[in-house]
């Protein structure tokens, strides 16, 4: 993605979750728990993607845009099972966060919903800059 994009996704998952945590806004505000459950995943890989792209990594993960989503899809899973495990402990510190069963399933679904977004935009985006073919990165677009 455009360096540009990179730190404005950033910036706005930054602002997003640290608004949400400082001023308590993930319940109250409609929407607002699952814009950073989606939007978090969905910049997380997308910058993972690009990050192994760019460093000449293998495209074993990355190289069919069918691929690209499953790899997405499950980096958000880990990743949103993960941070709703830390949510769980910070309810036991005391801290005002919501784990009721719905909600966290639904933030898991989010993060895997936004890491496969992530991903396919990430896949598509550098295979373009790249200049590789849709179905097999190994071979030249054709157009």
């Amino acid at each position: 993605m455009p360096r540009g994009w990179v730190v404005a996704l950033i910036l706005i998952c930054i602002a997003l979750n640290g608004a949400g945590f400082l001023w308590h806004l993930f319940e109250p505000i409609p929407l607002y728990d699952e814009i950073a459950h989606f939007l978090t995943p969905f910049t997380l890989v997308a910058i993972t993607a690009e990050i192994i792209y760019r460093g000449g990594g293998d495209d074993e993960f990355f190289n069919t845009p069918r691929r690209a989503v499953i790899t997405g899809s499950v980096i958000g899973l880990v990743g949103a099972a993960g941070w709703e495990g830390i949510e769980i402990i910070m309810s036991l510190m005391g801290l005002p966060i919501s784990h009721a069963p719905p909600d966290t399933i639904f933030d898991i679904l989010l993060g895997v919903i936004g890491g496969a977004a992530g991903a396919w935009v990430a896949d598509r985006y550098l295979d373009r800059i790249f200049n590789r073919s849709r179905t097999n990165a190994h071979r030249a677009r054709v157009r």
